[in-house]
């Protein structure tokens, strides 16, 4: 069970693929469909100035464009400038990694919308932010992976693959207000007959609102599923399966919400054994790594709590990774009160005694 479940976990963060089409919704009110009628408010000038000929990235429809090969490839300097604190907290020149640019949208006078692919050896992971019209990041989130097949062929029978398909859609039904869905199918493949049978399906969806301030706040919550989900087998695929939805889930909320990390928490008290290893890794790289100082500063805030839990990640990535052992420092010492910086440095030697 513990290795099937690192499998799946190893595939919803490394598989590649793009995102699924969808009806897009009508946009209430005026939205920009010209480039002429947003230029004149210069509002992508911080773009032009970093060298990104943004022109043919503008969105002119409500839904997000799908990540493509004609996406811009960011150089590092372009990297530093857009995704610092998006995907780190320092982005850092890499000889595996490539950022792109996929789309910018307008939200209002103040404010606008980009969307990135980023890939890491075999990993895209797709975000939006938003920034103000100086290019100053105001929120962002990570609205998931992509791939249209599973890598790994899960077979029934000699006749008969299992395998899994997950696609995004990111999709305006204002001129501030989106929806958000990210929908997983398990389908049947028949070897012989070359016929796909779709047995399971899920629909997790979120609305979110752009503030005028470019915040991006979570109106409303919604799913269903259908059909029998049977990548895993034994008595408590259910309860794992509900655990590794509501780690995905949170992964996706937006950067400024203020209960995140309170959710995080309690979601840290209900797993355990391979569950617990892959909150480890969906907390540190989805939540730390772009806001170190704020989830520090929610541990230091919360260390007289007996049930606290994000210590767990923390501990493990500092004892047995030394670059993300680096990062942990970096953020420990940029933290503003020595009150926090002597408790952590009483927390960093016990990890360290641990190893």
């Amino acid at each position: 069970m513990k290795q099937i479940l690192l499998i799946l976990t190893t595939i919803l963060t490394l598989c590649v693929s793009c995102m699924g089409k969808g009806s897009a919704s009508t946009s209430n009110g005026t939205h920009h469909d010209s480039i002429a009628a947003i230029d004149d408010n210069r509002p992508f000038e911080f773009l032009r100035k970093l060298g990104i000929e943004y022109e043919s990235l503008i969105a002119k429809d409500d839904s997000l464009p799908t990540p493509s090969d004609r996406d811009f490839l960011l150089t590092t300097p372009e990297q530093c400038s857009l995704l610092r604190g998006v995907i780190t907290s320092d982005v850092t020149p890499s000889d595996t990694a490539s950022a792109y640019l996929v789309s910018v949208r307008q939200i209002n006078d103040n404010v606008i919308l980009c969307q990135y692919k980023y890939l890491f050896s075999d990993a895209e992971d797709v975000y939006i932010a938003t920034y103000d019209t100086d290019g100053h990041l105001i929120d962002a989130m990570f609205t998931g992976n992509n791939w249209d097949k599973s890598e790994f062929a899960y077979n029934l029978t000699d006749s008969t693959e299992l395998f899994s398909v997950n696609h995004t859609l990111v999709y305006f039904i204002g001129d501030h207000e989106f929806t958000y869905n990210n929908e997983y199918k398990e389908i049947e493949h028949n070897v012989n007959t070359d016929k796909d049978t779709t047995t399971y399906s899920q629909m997790a969806s979120m609305t979110c609102n752009i503030e005028p301030n470019g915040k991006i706040d979570i109106t409303m919550e919604d799913g269903y599923e259908d059909g029998v989900f049977r990548l895993w087998r034994g008595s408590d695929i259910k309860k794992e399966w509900k655990l590794m939805n509501d780690m995905l889930s949170l992964t996706r909320y937006p950067y400024s919400d203020n209960k995140v990390l309170d959710r995080w928490d309690d979601l840290g008290n209900r797993v355990d054994a391979a569950p617990s290893e892959s909150f480890d890794y969906y907390f540190f790289k989805y939540v730390f790594m772009p806001q170190p100082e704020k989830a520090l500063k929610w541990v230091y805030d919360n260390r007289d709590n007996k049930s606290l839990t994000l210590t767990r990640p923390l501990g493990f990535y500092y004892r047995y990774t030394p670059q993300y052992r680096k990062l942990i420092d970096d953020a420990i010492a940029r933290l503003n009160k020595p009150a926090m910086q002597a408790y952590y440095k009483e927390m960093t030697e016990l990890w360290i005694t641990n190893d």
